[in-house]
């Protein structure tokens, strides 16, 4: 699954980690590092490193990027 984000004109100058962590809300800020550099997260179709900035009109895409809120589940112990 593909997903793409246009930057606008409010989060021009913004790091893209932030960017992202700003836009949803409940994913770590260490599944974004590890999506960065596995290359799953792009900006204009390029990889990028976490500090990259992003301006006005850019196109961040987001392959095979699942964002589901996981439930913890204690055991237990009898």
């Amino acid at each position: 699954m593909k997903k793409s984000i246009n930057v606008d004109n409010t989060f021009s100058g913004m790091r893209i980690d932030r960017f992202l962590r700003r836009h949803f809300d409940s994913i770590p800020q260490s599944l974004i590092e590890r999506n960065l550099r596995n290359g799953k997260i792009k900006l204009n179709n390029r990889k990028i490193k976490s500090s990259t900035k992003v301006k006005n009109n850019d196109l961040i895409e987001l392959f095979n990027f699942d964002i589901k809120k996981s439930v913890i589940v204690k055991k237990r112990k009898v």
